[in-house]
């Protein structure tokens, strides 16, 4: 008797993108561009390898977060690629001169700047499944309010913060110097626009660490996650750290829309325009993502 295959029926699963081709296609060339960039800066002493080293971890984690985000499944197969370890054997037991360590760092970067590249050279053969954000029309109201008010809100923000320098007879005030000025002069001003806000809760555990928001309007359904730029935090740093965040706020039981306010006092976000773009594409059907500068 000649035994037959059993059908299973199983099925394998294609990743597929979850935005378009061409803008997955920008966001890799862009990230191609900023490793090239690392690849070409000069590094003659420990200090500069040091500022090298960890603008590449956060190029790297971007990286790593963009490809979960961009497929339906976050676990896809072109991330796994891209994250997979690598051998290092370079040194052995015998102390590394300098130069040495300068080469073995550019080695890390070409290696996933390569495996970058091939993902890039792979797009065409993705598929793609585009998902819009969609809500009810009473949500759609509500969004739009919430939304509105909060947009008219964070226009004002710097105006306020000015306002507050100088008080009667030389009194104390509040200057914006850090993160924390910005989130107590904003808690403030919600509390004078919306009935219920919350603050310091906290987002479920995502890729092993814990993450607190800072605030969460529980009626509108909105999550508000601030940031202040600075010298260390510029336009790269912060975006890596939003894309990771907005991550997170997928799982939120509060969270329908994610507002994403960056008071840039110092003006170190030099495309504002492009840098609200690309974040506010992260939407998915699950999560509405709308991105606010201040000063514009």
């Amino acid at each position: 008797m000649v035994s037959r295959p059993k059908n299973t029926n199983t099925e394998i699963h294609k990743d597929v993108l979850i935005i378009s081709r061409e803008e997955f296609i920008e966001k890799l060339d862009k990230r191609l561009e900023i490793g090239s960039e690392l690849l070409r800066s000069e590094i003659t002493n420990p200090k500069e390898l040091k500022q090298s080293k960890g603008k590449f971890s956060s190029w790297d984690d971007y990286n790593r977060e963009l490809l979960k985000q961009s497929f339906d499944r976050p676990n896809n197969d072109y991330h796994r690629d891209y994250s997979k370890a690598y051998l290092d054997i370079r040194y052995g037991f015998n102390t590394p001169s300098f130069q040495a360590l300068v080469n073995g760092h550019r080695s890390d970067i070409k290696k996933q700047q390569s495996r970058l590249k091939k993902i890039r050279n792979k797009v065409d053969l993705i598929g793609t499944k585009v998902i819009l954000p969609t809500v009810t029309i009473q949500e759609k109201d509500e969004t739009k309010i919430a939304i509105e008010k909060l947009k008219n809100l964070f226009s004002k923000f710097h105006r306020i913060a000015q306002l507050l320098r100088s008080r009667h007879n030389d009194r104390p005030t509040l200057i914006i110097s850090d993160e924390y000025d910005v989130q107590d002069l904003l808690r403030a001003l919600l509390k004078e626009h919306f009935n219920d806000v919350r603050d310091e809760d906290y987002v479920s555990s995502y890729a092993g660490s814990n993450s607190r928001v800072d605030f969460v309007l529980k009626n509108e359904k909105v999550v508000i996650e601030v940031k202040m730029t600075n010298e260390k935090l510029k336009d790269k740093e912060v975006g890596s750290q939003l894309l990771i965040d907005i991550g997170r706020y997928k799982n939120h039981p509060d969270c329908k829309i994610l507002i994403l306010f960056i008071y840039d006092k110092g003006d170190f976000i030099i495309n504002k325009s492009g840098f609200i773009t690309d974040l506010d594409k992260m939407s998915t059907n699950e999560l509405i993502v709308k991105t606010f500068i201040n000063p514009e």
